[in-house]
């Protein structure tokens, strides 16, 4: 199994992720500024925004489930860095 864990601060991040294959991401980064600012108030906030990314690239690349991510939808820039 394979988790990713740094850097994954958004849902469109851990998009990314999944589709170059990770099994799971972790984001306990990416919550840590909302919590000590708003406390769990701010981390709800925070995972449903993500998720809420994560749906939306998932709607817009046709994949119904997390169990149909394909790495057919990432595409590389000329300077190597990813991109939808």
């Amino acid at each position: 199994m394979i988790f990713c864990d740094c850097g994954i601060d958004t849902g469109y991040d851990a998009y990314k992720a999944l589709a170059l294959g990770a099994d799971a991401v972790a984001v306990g980064r990416g919550i840590l500024a909302p919590l000590l600012k708003e406390g769990m108030e701010g981390v709800v906030k925070k995972v449903r925004k993500m998720n809420e990314q994560l749906s939306e690239l998932m709607m817009y690349t046709g994949i119904a489930d997390t169990k149909s991510f394909d790495s057919s939808v990432i595409h590389y820039k000329k300077n190597n860095m990813l991109s939808l």
